[in-house]
């Protein structure tokens, strides 16, 4: 027994060298099967890479195209900002009044009364109602509201009756009565353009 324990220890190295195969051929197998593995998954993240790719073009685009549409947007904010800067700082009441005033004594309309009604608020301007009440023609009334709608200052008719006044006619033209409101505008201060940005 002393023999084959000796002869055993003689060829410990064999065995050792076996067992230092073994493991190196399970270490390659492993390795072998991980890059069968790795080049397996090679063309899926292939194809994950173009797809990231195309993502982040279009990211890029839209970035671009947002940059585009602020200056756009800032664009159309400073126009809108200039146009309601255009509408006077206030509204005279005297000023306005007399120059309705002016242009039915122009065109001869009776029997006026003007008084300046309530102030209303809207996003971009300020709005100021006058009621006017009137006698005249019909063309003549229109010739006013042709001549206060070419007037520097914006003016809108929010409202307008006209009846019979049943008086006798005089002349061609029939006398009616005429009652309107009518909307002057200035601009708001307090109004800000959002940019969302």
């Amino acid at each position: 027994m002393k023999a084959l324990v000796n002869k055993l220890i003689a060829n410990v190295h064999v065995f050792i060298f076996l067992y230092g195969c073994w493991t190196t051929y399970e270490l390659w197998e492993q390795h072998d099967m991980r890059l069968t593995e790795i080049e397996n998954d090679i063309p899926t993240i292939e194809a994950d890479i173009v797809k990231l790719k195309i993502k982040v073009r279009e990211i890029n685009d839209f970035i671009k195209k947002a940059d585009e549409y602020k200056v756009r947007v800032e664009e159309v904010a400073k126009n809108i900002e200039s146009v309601q800067k255009q509408l006077p700082a206030d509204t005279n009441d005297s000023q306005i009044l007399s120059a309705f005033q002016a242009e039915m004594k122009v065109l001869n309309i009776k029997d006026t009364t003007m008084e300046p009604k309530e102030e209303g608020s809207s996003t971009y301007f300020i709005s100021k109602d006058y009621s006017v009440k009137a006698s005249g023609t019909f063309l003549q009334f229109l010739i006013f509201f042709e001549r206060i709608g070419n007037s520097t200052r914006i003016y809108n008719i929010k409202s307008l009756k006209l009846s019979s006044s049943g008086a006798s006619r005089k002349g061609r033209f029939q006398l009616v009565n005429g009652e309107t409101t009518i909307q002057a505008y200035r601009f708001n201060p307090s109004f800000r353009v959002e940019r969302g940005f």
